[in-house]
């Protein structure tokens, strides 16, 4: 149906634009008749020939990492706010630990955690401090299978200055735009030294509507419309390279 719809109001454009420039044809000549056909041309298109070559250059400039400043032998990191109940589960990729601010009902509740990976097999006065798997009747879920080989979690309350200097935040943040070509470029993520306030390394993704047209029918089509660049971010790489682990984590 949406097709049907699509083509049926591209037919009726090539339809319209073939009326006007006949008509002008007609009335004044072959000359405006070819400045009539360049604008039917151009109302759908004038975008997209003015807006790819600064799409281009923003991808090529723009986007992607950039690394300011690394450090070695880091044990772990903070990651910001994280809601409740959204526990990192995840294994911390060669780190110790992970920092992060409590939040719940999206509003941080000032309390700091720690969480970190223990074998409780070895260590049963640990058991107490796991972290219980929120997903127990989905045994696939990676934390739920972990859990049953002995390994868990622990959540350990510090206090905000035991939090690790380390930052890492993953954020879509808008830097700027330019409306009349519908423009994003964004902050993806960002490391920072939060004791010198240091940028230590960011990500930025470039985000084009791809003209308005284009936008027009794939935001019908699909409920949005646009593409975007972003250097191909691979997260764990990166962290390790502005993060350096420090061995044996």
């Amino acid at each position: 149906m949406i097709g049907l719809m699509i083509v049926g109001v591209i037919s009726g454009y090539i339809l319209l634009s073939k009326f006007i420039v006949t008509k002008v044809l007609k009335l004044y000549g072959l000359k405006k008749a070819n400045i009539a056909l360049a604008i039917m041309l151009l109302i759908p298109t004038w975008d997209v020939i003015l807006g790819f070559p600064i799409y281009a250059y923003l991808c090529i400039f723009e986007s992607g990492v950039k690394i300011y400043k690394t450090v070695d032998n880091v044990e772990g990191f903070y990651i910001g706010e994280q809601r409740k109940q959204s526990e990192p589960h995840k294994p911390h990729e060669g780190y110790k630990y992970v920092d992060y601010k409590e939040m719940d009902f999206s509003k941080p509740t000032g309390k700091y955690y720690r969480s970190y990976w223990v074998d409780y097999f070895k260590n049963r006065e640990m058991t107490k401090l796991c972290v219980y798997p929120p997903h127990h009747k989905n045994t696939h879920h990676p934390y739920t299978k972990a859990f049953k080989e002995g390994k868990c979690i622990v959540k350990e309350e510090i206090t905000e200055g035991e939090v690790s200097r380390w930052e890492y935040s993953f954020n879509k943040e808008l830097i700027f735009e330019i409306p009349i070509f519908k423009f994003e470029v964004y902050r993806e993520l960002q490391y920072l030294d939060k004791k010198t306030k240091e940028i230590m390394a960011i990500g930025n993704g470039i985000w084009w509507q791809g003209g308005w047209l284009y936008g027009f029918f794939s935001s019908i089509e699909v409920g949005y419309g646009g593409t975007s660049c972003d250097g191909n971010l691979d997260y764990t790489k990166l962290k390790k390279e502005v993060l350096k682990p420090k061995k044996g984590n």
